[in-house]
């Protein structure tokens, strides 16, 4: 019998990415392809020091269609929200670091999505895909308060709060910059993105585009300062 399955769901879309096929060859555009397509598991600590995933990695689903990734996570599971968070933020980081450092937006959801080899639809998809297209505007994957507010185990909340943010506009977006700015393993990618980011918005004349690149940018100069300031006391 087919039925549904209920999940948090992520959909992620590269932006730019119809301008980078016009101007990468085939096989840079393959590489693009073999770094978003990279698993990665979140590891927990458990009382022998040793290390073990948060969620077998064959429970996190995904799918691949052009420009576009879906990450899905049946929500009967332990921390399925924080871990799909911070999957979302591992993406968003891991896409900022490309020599041609691409951007990422999109939405979380909750609700029923049928996969089934190469098919994949359902409500919750439907509904993540029109919140980022129609709300999200520039690079972030928002996350409805609903779904913040009804997390109840004291330990997921603390986790998803080391991955969300509230925004001005009633949603929580996935803080991905502030990783970006201060985690070390990102240090060396930071003046590509800063001068990535500085010519668009010397060149483009589009307000849309300039708004996208100006939310990074002045995140970006946020986290920033916080580390100067943070040096400067120690």
């Amino acid at each position: 019998m087919r039925e549904y399955s209920h999940c948090y769901f992520a959909l992620l879309d590269l932006l730019g990415f119809k301008e980078i096929v016009k101007t990468k060859t085939c096989s840079e555009i393959v590489d693009i392809f073999e770094e978003a397509k990279k698993r990665y598991i979140v590891n927990q600590v458990k009382d022998d020091n040793s290390e073990a995933p948060v969620i077998s990695p064959e429970d996190i689903h995904y799918y691949f269609m052009s420009d576009s990734v879906c990450i899905y996570i049946n929500d009967d599971i332990p921390s399925a929200l924080p871990v799909l968070a911070w999957l979302c933020m591992n993406f968003q980081v891991r896409m900022l670091c490309l020599d041609t450092p691409l951007f990422v937006r999109g939405s979380l959801s909750r609700g029923d999505i049928y996969e089934d080899h190469n098919v994949l639809f359902g409500p919750a998809m439907v509904e993540a895909y029109l919140r980022g297209e129609k709300l999200a505007h520039v690079p972030r994957v928002i996350m409805p308060a609903n779904l913040y507010d009804e997390i109840t185990n004291i330990s997921d909340k603390a986790l998803l709060n080391g991955f969300i943010n509230p925004e001005h506009d009633g949603f929580y977006a996935i803080n991905y910059i502030n990783y970006f700015c201060k985690h070390n393993s990102t240090l060396r990618y930071r003046e590509n993105v800063n001068n990535y980011i500085r010519n668009i918005l010397s060149v483009s004349l589009d307000q849309s585009v300039r708004e996208k690149y100006l939310y990074v940018k002045s995140w970006m100069e946020y986290y920033y300062s916080q580390e100067k300031v943070k040096t400067h006391e120690q």
